[in-house]
């Protein structure tokens, strides 16, 4: 089974039957909202951006129409039309006749797919006219001439035209095929619409796909990843890893709704953190790429259906309804069985971008870039020209022994005292000074921080002093560096979260710059307590967390928790299902947050009861 097949999550309900035959039919949904269908039947009638327009027979004969409204009741396509219309003869140059009559036309628009199957259609249905306040009654023949000559046939001439979404979607299960020499999957006609019905989020059509069964091929033992198949893999989960975050941050930058943008951020923020997970896995059992974009697009196709189609930039060519079927067709292709295994390309990722974001999408999502991205920065709510660190002040310092570098300072500005600390490792004979050096710097950069602007609500201020003490603490001990004295290295966690805050580089990339979280204490520092306000903002606050048994304390234990697992642990501590390692890493971190808090000094004998 090939190590890059990947695996979209399945809709349950249009799934077929488990039995294969020599041909198989999937159905998945293409969902035309209402709005689309309203700017739709507007463009077709010639109505201006105001709503208004008029069609002509004549100079003597015409109707104007506004106050188009469209209506879905008991999966009837309802129009009604204000129509004013004008009719007469021409008689010695000027127009004879009955004058202007007001009136409403009301009628059904039956939706029908063509005969090519790439359309929909509609056939009007009941046409009928009556007086301005909807109320039926005898209108003259000159308006209802009018209405079944310019009105009713251009309605009539409406028409879905959904064929270069269905080639691009023939296009991308082609590119996603098992197997580089295997037949095309696709059989007969390829995509085409089966129905369409009338709902009331608007017209929901089903895309039917007939595909036949790849050959069957033994199961054999998969042997462990050689050195150049390792860095494939590594390649292709960089390129999702640069496919969510492109999306994501076009998506997240188009809508106006903070909390659904904070949704996208989060989801890329936990996609990132698998992905970093997943590259420590050499298990040849596991798909790794295939598991990950199952999760991605779990979490993605809810958002996808919360936007606004418009939202995304000219969506007149169903470019937001296309990609989500897309996703859905590559689903339910893939939860057939494992013969129909799909398979993860570089350029299949590239393939599916582009159906959402055209000629936008770039040529490659790799390699990532690893320094601060203004537009990214800005989208989680931070000074897109990065944490403030401010300059250093005074002299620059003398050459001096690791161990004179731990005498009191003058001043304590961040820059100055971290660069006491470079290259110091913690050890019992300067300890007290160490920790003392560590205590004014993180209080250094926290009092820059709250000076340039903190968003944290002044009620809830007097917790976040130690909380970032705490969080340092219990994600490093206050350490930057480890190791011996005279070969000094930056800290780092198995799954790449480096330095006295433990930032995952992978995850944070593009929000933070990845060499100076390892190469600058201060940095660190700073990128973490701006992590740390991000989640007690914007998530536990946000969500209410202190609404809960256990009241304001729950805002700590809550961004501690989102702070160490991700946004998706943010209520890990009030859940019962949540594990019991991570509960006694919670319980930890409350335990030293409450003696910081009280005492202003952390349990130091946990880290340093004996020398290193």
């Amino acid at each position: 089974m090939s190590r890059y097949r990947f695996l979209l999550i399945a809709m349950a309900a249009l799934l077929p039957g488990t039995g294969l035959s020599a041909a198989t039919e999937v159905q998945v949904p293409l969902v035309v909202d209402r709005p689309h269908l309203e700017r739709l039947l507007g463009s077709a009638l010639g109505l201006d951006e105001t709503g208004r327009g008029r069609l002509r027979t004549d100079s003597c004969n015409y109707a104007d129409l506004s106050d188009l409204r469209l209506e879905i009741v008991d999966r009837r396509l309802l129009v009604d039309l204000a129509l004013l219309g004008h009719s007469g003869v021409m008689v010695m140059g000027h127009c004879r006749g009955p004058g202007a009559v007001s009136s409403r036309l009301h009628l059904e628009l039956k939706p029908a797919i063509d005969a090519q199957g790439m359309a929909v259609v509609f056939r009007a249905d009941g046409a009928e006219l009556r007086r301005p306040d909807g109320s039926p009654g005898l209108l003259s023949r000159p308006s209802r001439i009018l209405a079944e000559s310019l009105v009713i046939p251009r309605l009539e001439r409406t028409t879905i035209d959904v064929s270069g979404v269905l080639a691009a979607i023939d296009d991308l299960i082609n590119e996603f095929k098992p197997g580089a020499g295997s037949a095309e999957m696709l059989l007969g006609q390829r995509v085409r619409l089966r129905q369409v019905t009338a709902q009331a989020e608007g017209l929901r059509t089903e895309l039917a796909i007939r595909v036949r069964p790849p050959p069957t091929v033994a199961e054999v033992p998969e042997p462990a990843l050689g050195a150049e198949e390792l860095a494939e893999w590594q390649r292709v989960e960089d390129e999702l890893d640069g496919f969510l975050t492109v999306l994501i941050a076009r998506l997240a930058s188009q809508v106006d709704n903070r909390d659904l943008q904070l949704d996208f951020l989060a989801l890329l923020l936990e996609t990132r953190q698998r992905i970093a997970e997943a590259l420590l896995v050499d298990d040849p059992s596991e798909d790794p790429v295939r598991a990950l974009f199952l999760e991605a697009w779990g979490g993605l196709k809810p958002l996808l259906t919360r936007l606004e189609p418009m939202d995304v930039a000219d969506d007149r060519d169903l470019r937001l309804a296309g990609f989500i079927a897309a996703g859905d067709a590559l689903a339910a292709l893939d939860a057939l069985g494992p013969e129909f295994g799909l398979e993860i390309s570089r350029d299949g990722l590239r393939r599916l971008a582009r159906l959402l974001l055209a000629g936008d999408a770039p040529l490659s999502f790799t390699p990532l870039p690893l320094v601060e991205d203004p537009a990214l920065r800005r989208l989680f709510g931070l000074d897109p020209d990065g944490p403030t660190v401010g300059p250093t002040i005074g002299p620059a310092m003398p050459a001096l022994q690791w161990w004179q570098r731990l005498l009191p300072l003058a001043h304590a500005n961040p820059v100055s005292l971290a660069e006491s600390l470079r290259g110091v490792v913690a050890s019992p004979a300067t300890l007290d000074e160490y920790l003392d050096l560590v205590a004014r710097l993180l209080d250094a950069v926290y009092t820059e921080h709250m000076d340039n602007g903190s968003r944290i609500p002044a009620d809830y201020r007097e917790l976040f002093r130690p909380l970032v003490r705490a969080t340092a603490w219990r994600e490093s001990c206050w350490r930057h560096y480890i190791g011996p004295a005279d070969e000094p290295r930056v800290i780092r966690s198995s799954v790449g979260a480096v330095g006295m805050m433990q930032i995952m580089g992978r995850v944070w990339r593009g929000v933070y710059d990845v060499q100076r979280l390892e190469a600058e204490i201060e940095y660190n520092i700073a990128a973490g307590i701006e992590i740390l306000e991000h989640y007690l903002v914007d998530y536990a606050i946000r969500r209410g967390e202190h609404q809960h048994p256990g009241g304001i304390d729950n805002l700590v234990r809550a961004t501690y928790a989102a702070y160490n697992g991700g946004p998706r642990h943010l209520s890990r501590h009030r859940r019962d299902d949540t594990p019991a390692s991570l509960r006694a890493i919670d319980e930890s971190f409350w335990n030293e947050f409450v003696q910081i808090r009280e005492e202003g000094w952390p349990p130091v004998a946990r880290c340093f009861s004996v020398a290193e």
